[in-house]
């Protein structure tokens, strides 16, 4: 399998280095340390193998963040990415017809592509707002179609579905049989009231992902997980075999930890107050560049999709933020080809570090 380039991560690569402010993190603001999770008895653990499925408690812990779902619906993995390999390789074949919704995090996409199927992209739209337009979806989807792929809540539009919408996706699908695979990593990072719907609650035929990276604080643990029907995940876990044939066995003690049930309600109530923190400074921010910025405020997260007026391209004033300041801003010219003008621009920073990057990202501006 020939896979395409990360593009984004490529470009991160040579960017997010020691000395340079991230304004295209993803996690939040301030990720948890291990002292705020650590108990004595980690200590006394052997560093053994795990299983390949997780553990029964682990599982358990997961399937509780879902309604209708049930321990032997989960595989334990290392992370989200590994979740996304799974699942993309367990649903489609070589040839398949897959309906695919860009602009989207660009791992599933890239492992979709290496598949050598024939894809209809379905696109959030500027003219939508980038709301999901179930009219256009529908037009997407044809009789040969096997695989619906998503990404939601959506990197990089910041737009999340309603549970409504989510159960008319679900029937479309059931409509022509095919599956619905779903990157569901920033569930939980929701600004407030319950975590949004996921398909797996709503339909047999849909694999999802997600894991301790995003709302959690826990992005170094490496602990994810793919919910899928029990098949699924029989065959997934012989997928894993091949991908990293077990998870870390620490990883495993220590989401468990985060997942006993006081804990996980403090972690995402932490989460969601310091992604609100620094929301509220980007969101001042914009409102004192209303000339040159407009976005769609995002209804989760740390993710802005800005759309700009500057005198230069997105890719030329992401150079020149990264090269005099030391700033990375992700642009979507080249990173998502079909939002020319637009820039991805994180808020993931504690709240006088983000102002005082975002001062220096005007010192650009100003000298343009």
């Amino acid at each position: 399998m020939r896979i395409p380039d990360f593009e984004l991560e490529r470009w991160k690569s040579t960017r997010v280095i020691p000395g340079v402010v991230d304004l295209t993190e993803t996690g939040i603001p301030e990720p948890l340390s291990l002292r705020e999770i650590f108990r004595e008895e980690i200590l006394d653990l052997k560093m053994d193998y795990t299983q390949i499925y997780g553990g029964d408690k682990i599982r358990e812990q997961i399937a509780e963040l879902y309604s209708n779902i049930e321990k032997d619906n989960v595989l334990v993995t290392s992370c989200t990415s590994e979740g996304n390999m799974i699942a993309t390789n367990l649903v489609i074949d070589n040839g398949d017809e897959v309906v695919l919704q860009p602009p989207a995090f660009m791992q599933m996409p890239g492992l979709i592509e290496a598949q050598g199927v024939r894809i209809h992209p379905y696109h959030l739209e500027e003219e939508d707002n980038f709301e999901f337009n179930l009219d256009k979806f529908k037009k997407c989807v044809t009789p040969k179609t096997r695989v619906i792929a998503l990404n939601f809540p959506n990197n990089p539009t910041g737009r999340v579905l309603d549970e409504d919408t989510v159960k008319a996706i679900c029937q479309i699908a059931a409509d022509h049989d095919a599956w619905i695979i779903v990157d569901e990593v920033y569930r939980g990072i929701e600004f407030e009231g319950p975590f949004s719907p996921s398909f797996a609650e709503y339909y047999d035929k849909a694999v999802v992902t997600s894991s301790l990276s995003k709302v959690w604080g826990l992005a170094g643990v490496r602990l994810g997980w793919m919910i899928g029907p029990e098949d699924v995940v029989e065959r997934g876990s012989a997928f894993k075999e091949y991908t990293s044939l077990g998870h870390s066995l620490l990883a495993e003690h220590l989401g468990s930890i985060a997942l006993e049930k006081d804990m996980r309600e403090k972690l995402v109530k932490r989460g969601r107050k310091l992604v609100k923190e620094s929301f509220d400074v980007f969101d001042a921010w914009m409102k004192t560049h209303e000339d040159i910025f407009s976005w769609v405020k995002p209804k989760f997260g740390v993710i802005a999709l800005v759309k700009h007026r500057l005198k230069i391209s997105s890719s030329e004033f992401s150079e020149r933020v990264f090269r005099e300041k030391k700033i990375t801003v992700a642009p979507c010219d080249t990173l998502f080809t079909n939002l020319k003008d637009y820039l991805r621009i994180s808020y993931c920073q504690p709240p006088e570090v983000l102002k005082e990057a975002l001062s220096k990202v005007d010192e650009v501006i100003n000298a343009l």
